[in-house]
């Protein structure tokens, strides 16, 4: 099973992808009987069959793992939903990855995978060495705490040589990130029906309580009182539903620039995609989302018009993307705003009564500044803050540990990213993080402007601005935007993507090269 010239999926891979996607979705219609009492035995009979079927895929062949894990990390909360939160379904995502990592290497090993050196690697690494150390931090009420926070900040990591490898050419590049349209087009665009139909959508009654209480949650303008709910598609909770948003927007305009200037093919679905993704945004009632809606548009659409080629008329077609982009974003409100008036206008009402500057109940400056800055001074009020009390007891997820492992639950952490690596790492935290974070920017922008003036421009820069937003702005408000596994598999996984865009294209001019010099004999 290779990874040919002709893309990611030749005709043997595309088989097996399919059939391990329906045996998955086999997997989700029986988990429902579990729920209802039926036969143990036979579900854990079909679990095992699943798994063995996919893990022998990804044994003989790598970048399916990776796709597999790409589905199946979107997939994973809807089957948690209906087969009671079950905490191995939780870690399956772990397994899959871990057995990608196994095929990597042997690949590795054979000469057959595409390295590199990420150049912030040194200050990683120091960060890397403090955290195993604070694994055994006295403070920690458990080593458990200590092996999950570890999982959580690194795990995903070795993602960024997948993302370099996988990339074999420019084919290569333009399917994934059309697999990457696909995603958000279906979760995207079933955030926005269950914005519609009610939270009762892809939200089973009979769901696990401490799932069903972050599934509906429902929000009230301060002024006018109106309620609204905030969907969460297939995911547990509406939060990762905004993260998820912020996230593909960016991609997915990245994907649009890169297009218009590359290819004629996927250019209807990506535009699509981008208008669901911003309907999404404005459905989802979730403010965060929506105010790095509006920053992240005017950043990237700034950005690629500055580092767009001028010459043969690709400036207009960046132009060109950028109308197409706010057209089909507006088509898409507009549709909206036509056949359900009144689930638009709640949304708006509430955005406009809590972020409008003019609006006396506005908590923008609080939420923004105001309220971090608190909660970050007030982690030193705490016990423990010179040394901390170890990695994971302030991770994503630490209920997951208390669970497993039967260990006493913990109640440490802030709502600011800086805080909590205080509560972790002690002092040394916010330094050491800042360190390795600025690292990989600096690098990552050393690669986008090696892209200025080409067509990769555009891609290249929104996977730089994903990984500003996700390591730094982010961190100002708490850790959840890097530990949430989508968001960081996707980090890792782009940021290996950006640093082999220029091998890509110097590759391609050499083709061309070559091209031109056999025409002219």
């Amino acid at each position: 099973m290779s990874f040919s010239a002709t893309g990611i999926m030749n005709s043997r891979s595309l088989k097996a992808l399919t059939v391990t996607f329906l045996l998955f979705a086999l997997m989700w219609a029986v988990s429902s009987w579990v729920i209802s009492g039926a036969s143990l035995y036979l579900v854990l009979t079909l679990a095992a069959a699943v798994s063995f079927v996919a893990l022998n895929v990804i044994l003989h062949e790598w970048r399916m793992g990776v796709l597999i894990f790409l589905v199946w990390l979107v997939c994973e909360d809807l089957i948690r939903k209906y087969a009671g939160n079950n905490v191995l379904i939780f870690f399956a995502k772990d397994i899959i990855l871990g057995v990608t990592y196994v095929a990597m290497f042997v690949a590795y090993r054979r000469r057959k995978l595409l390295t590199f050196r990420p150049p912030f690697l040194f200050w990683l690494g120091i960060f890397f060495w403090v955290a195993a150390l604070q694994v055994f931090n006295p403070n920690s009420p458990s080593i458990f705490y200590g092996l999950f926070g570890m999982k959580t900040y690194f795990f995903y990591f070795p993602l960024i040589f997948a993302g370099y490898a996988i990339l074999r050419n420019e084919t290569d590049l333009y399917k994934l990130l059309t697999l990457n349209m696909w995603i958000a087009l279906v979760v995207a665009g079933l955030g926005v029906i269950q914005s519609f139909v009610g939270q009762d959508f892809l939200n089973p009654a009979n769901m696990a309580p401490e799932l069903y209480d972050l599934s509906h949650v429902t929000k009230e303008a301060p002024q006018s009182h109106i309620l609204l709910m905030r969907p969460d598609s297939v995911f547990v909770s509406d939060g990762r539903f905004g993260y998820f948003l912020i996230l593909v927007f960016i991609l997915a305009f990245g994907t649009a620039g890169y297009l218009l200037m590359r290819t004629k093919k996927g250019r209807k679905l990506v535009f699509i995609t981008l208008g669901v993704i911003v309907l999404a945004t404005v459905m989802s009632g979730v403010r965060g989302a929506f105010v790095y809606l509006i920053a992240d548009g005017a950043a990237l659409a700034f950005s690629v018009l500055w580092g767009a080629p001028w010459r043969e008329r690709q400036a207009f077609r960046i132009g060109k993307a950028i109308r197409l982009a706010f057209t089909f974003a507006g088509i898409a409100i507009l549709l909206a705003v036509t056949f359900f008036p009144e689930a638009v206008h709640a949304r708006w009402v509430l955005y406009a009564e809590t972020l409008s500057p003019t609006s006396q109940t506005s908590e923008f400056g609080f939420r923004a500044w105001t309220y971090p800055a608190q909660e970050l001074t007030g982690i030193f009020s705490r016990s423990n803050w010179e040394i901390g009390n170890g990695i994971g007891v302030a991770s994503l997820g630490t209920q997951y540990v208390a669970r497993f492992f039967g260990v006493p639950p913990v109640r440490i952490g802030a709502e600011s990213g800086y805080g909590n690596l205080v509560a972790e790492f002690g002092v040394v935290g916010p330094v050491l993080w800042t360190a390795w974070t600025l690292a990989v920017i600096f690098s990552a922008w050393k690669v986008v402007r090696k892209l200025k003036q080409t067509p990769l421009f555009p891609i290249g820069f929104a996977i730089f601005w994903v990984a500003f937003v996700t390591l730094i702005v982010f961190t100002f408000y708490g850790l959840n935007g890097f530990q949430n596994y989508i968001n960081n598999a996707y980090l890792w996984l782009t940021l290996g993507m950006l640093f082999r865009l220029p091998g890509l294209l110097a590759e391609q001019q050499a083709d061309a090269a070559r091209h031109a010099q056999a025409q002219a004999a």
